[in-house]
C-alpha cells in the first residue's frame, strides 16, 4: 500500500483538528468515578470471551481487507470454529491453538516491513491494513521505531475514555488517584497528550507538563508543534488546568525533580508519569540537591525497570508504580503492590491476552518465550491477533493477595525484555535502520567490517541505560565523536521519532564510543545489538 501524499496528510491532520473541540467536550463532561471504574473492570472481566468473539466477527471474519482472514483460512477455521473453541478452552487456549496453527503475526509483519509467508504462500501488507475499520480517528500518534517512514497509530477518545478506566483503578491502589500529576513525557509525535487525556477524565486536577524533547527537534516539527500546542489550547479552553509544555532535557532534571517537590509540599502528595530512565534521572537529582521525593509515586513505563533503576528510584523517598505498554496498546499491565521482581506487573485481563511461544532471535542461538499480544477493546487502534510484539519474558498465573489480584488480575508478567530493540532517554528505536547503519553505512564511511560496529546497551553505575557503539581497535579514527555524530545524523533521517531520539541522545550524552571488539554469543555467533544487564 503507498504512503500517504502530504496533501492528504495534511488534509487528515486539519480534520482531526476541527473535530478535536467537539469530542473532547464529550470526553470531559462525565468524569470517571473509582466505583463506576472498578464495575467496569469485573463486568469486562466476566465478559472476556464475548468480547474476544465480537473482535472476531466484527474486525476479521466482518472485515474482508483483515490481514488475519488468509491466515485463519490457511488454517482451515472459521468463525464457528472459533466459537467452538472459546467455549469449549476459554480464550487463551484458544490464542494458543490458532498460534501452533500458523494464525499470527511478527513485530515485522504488524509493522508492514515484511510480507507475511506461511506454508509456502505469500502476500504483501501494511501498517495500516491492521488500524480497527471501527474506530474513530481523534488524535494521531507517532510510533517510536526507526523505519524510514514512521508508523501512524489514530486514536479513538473512547479508546483512551477505557484506558483511563483501568488507569484510574491502578492509581487508586498506589494512592495516587487524587494527586496532581507532573507529566515528563515528549510532546507529538510521541504519546504526552494521550497520557494527560487519560488523567483529565479523572476529575479536575492540577497538571505540569515537562518535555524531555524540544519544539524543533523533528524535520516536521512545525506539524507537531502546532498540533501539540492546539491540544493542549483545547484543553484549557475546556476548563483542565495545565502548565506548559515546557522543555526540560534530561540532563536538566533538577527541574523536574523541584516541581515534584513543590507539587508534595502543597498537596502532601504528587504523580509523576515519565520513563524508567527519565525517573532515575530526576531521582539522582533530587539526592543530589539535597531534598525528598516521599510523598511521590512515580509511574513509569517505556523501557525496562531493572532492579537497579527501581533502586535508585525509591532512594530519593519516591515510590515506584511500574507498567507495561506502548503507543498502539495504552498501558497492558500495572505494577504489583506485592511484586516478586522489579517489574512484577499484573496483565489487564478484561483489554488482553498474553500467551508466550518459542522464538529463535534471528541470527543466533539464543530462544526467548516472545510475548503473543491479542487485544480485546472493540475501540481499539489496532486490531492484534496473536501479534509477536518483539518482548519475551515470563508470563505466569500466580496469586499475590494485593487489590489487583482481588479485582480479578491474575496473570503476572515481569523480566520483560526486548530481543530487537534499543532504549534510552524514553525513547526507542527498532533494528532495521540501524542494522543498516551499522553493517553498511558505518563500514563504508569510516573503513571496517560489518563485524566491527555493534551497538550495546548496558546500565551504569546509577542504572542509567547507555548505548556503547563498541568498533573494533582494528578499525582506525581520526575522532571518536565523529563517529557518534555521524550515526546521529544517519538516524535522524529515519523517521520523526528517530529525529528526536538522536537529538535527546546528543543532549544527554547517551551514546558513546568504545574501543573494544564486539562480543560474541556463546556459540561465537555475532549480533549487531547486544544488551548486557545485571541479572534480577
Amino acid at each position: 500500500m503507498a504512503a500517504p501524499s502530504p496533501a492528504r496528510d495534511l488534509l487528515g491532520y486539519v480534520g482531526i483538528f476541527a473535530r478535536f473541540p467537539r469530542v473532547l467536550r464529550r470526553f470531559i463532561r462525565n468524569p470517571l468515578t473509582l466505583p463506576e471504574a472498578r464495575r467496569l473492570v469485573r463486568e469486562q472481566l466476566a465478559q472476556r470471551d464475548q468480547s474476544f468473539l465480537r473482535l472476531m466477527e466484527t474486525c476479521v471474519f466482518g472485515h474482508p481487507q483483515s490481514p488475519y482472514r488468509p491466515l485463519l483460512e490457511m488454517a482451515g477455521c472459521g468463525l464457528g470454529d472459533v466459537r467452538a473453541m472459546v467455549a469449549g478452552k476459554g480464550v487463551d487456549d484458544t490464542l494458543r491453538a490458532l498460534r501452533a496453527a500458523g494464525v499470527y503475526v511478527t513485530f515485522e509483519e504488524f509493522k508492514g516491513r515484511k510480507p507475511i509467508e506461511r506454508g509456502g504462500r505469500s502476500y504483501v501488507v501494511a501498517a495500516s491494513d491492521f488500524d480497527n475499520p471501527n474506530a474513530r480517528r481523534d488524535l494521531t500518534l507517532t510510533t517510536g521505531g526507526s523505519t524510514g517512514q514512521a508508523n501512524l497509530v489514530y486514536q479513538d477518545l473512547d479508546h483512551v475514555g477505557e484506558l483511563a478506566v483501568s488507569e484510574m483503578v491502578g492509581l487508586a491502589e498506589h494512592g495516587a488517584l487524587d494527586a496532581p500529576t507532573v507529566h515528563w513525557s515528549h510532546i507529538l509525535p510521541g504519546s504526552g497528550v494521550r497520557y494527560l487525556l487519560e488523567r483529565v477524565r479523572h476529575g479536575q486536577l492540577e497538571h505540569r507538563w515537562f518535555s524531555p524533547g524540544g519544539w524543533r527537534d523533528t524535520k516536521a516539527w512545525r506539524k507537531y508543534a502546532a498540533a501539540t500546542k492546539y491540544m493542549v489550547w483545547c484543553l484549557r479552553r475546556a476548563g483542565v488546568r495545565i502548565d506548559g509544555p515546557v522543555i526540560v532535557r534530561p540532563d536538566d532534571a533538577l527541574v523536574v525533580a523541584q516541581a515534584v517537590r513543590d507539587a508534595i509540599d502543597r498537596h502532601g502528595r504528587c504523580l509523576v508519569r515519565t520513563p524508567v530512565s527519565l525517573a532515575v534521572r530526576m531521582s539522582l537529582a533530587a539526592r543530589a540537591a539535597g531534598f525528598s521525593l516521599e510523598g511521590a509515586v512515580v509511574r513509569v513505563m517505556s523501557e525496562p525497570l531493572t532492579p537497579a533503576k527501581r533502586q535508585r528510584i525509591e532512594e530519593s523517598g519516591a515510590r515506584v508504580m511500574a507498567g507495561y505498554g506502548s503507543i498502539e496498546t495504552g498501558v497492558m499491565a500495572h505494577g504489583c503492590l506485592n511484586p516478586k521482581h522489579a517489574d512484577d506487573v499484573h496483565l489487564l485481563q478484561d483489554a488482553f491476552a498474553l500467551i508466550d511461544h518459542p522464538h529463535t532471535v534471528p541470527g543466533t542461538d539464543t530462544v526467548v518465550r516472545a510475548f503473543n499480544l491479542t487485544g480485546l477493546r472493540a475501540s481499539a487502534p489496532k486490531v492484534m491477533l496473536n501479534y509477536q510484539i518483539d518482548d519475551h519474558g515470563v508470563v505466569e498465573r500466580r496469586r499475590c493477595g494485593c487489590g489487583f489480584d482481588a479485582l480479578g488480575y491474575d496473570v503476572h508478567v515481569h523480566s520483560i525484555r526486548s530481543y530487537t530493540k534499543l532504549v534510552g532517554e524514553g525513547v526507542t528505536l527498532v533494528g532495521n535502520d540501524l542494522l543498516r547503519i551499522l553493517e553498511e553505512v558505518l563500514p563504508e564511511r569510516f573503513g571496517g567490517t560489518t563485524l566491527d560496529y555493534q551497538l550495546q546497551e548496558e546500565e551504569d553505575e546509577h542504572g542509567l541505560t547507555r548505548l556503547v557503539l563498541a568498533i573494533s581497535p582494528r578499525v582506525h579514527l581520526a575522532d571518536e565523536a565523529e563517529v557518534v555524530e555521524f550515526l546521529l545524523q544517519q538516524l535522524s533521517a529515519t523517521s520523526p521519532m528517530a529525529d528526536a531520539a538522536g537529538s535527546v541522545w546528543r543532549r544527554a550524552g547517551t551514546l558513546r564510543v568504545v574501543r573494544r571488539e564486539p562480543v560474541l554469543t556463546a556459540r561465537t555467533k555475532f549480533q549487531s545489538f547486544h544488551t548486557v544487564r545485571k541479572p534480577q
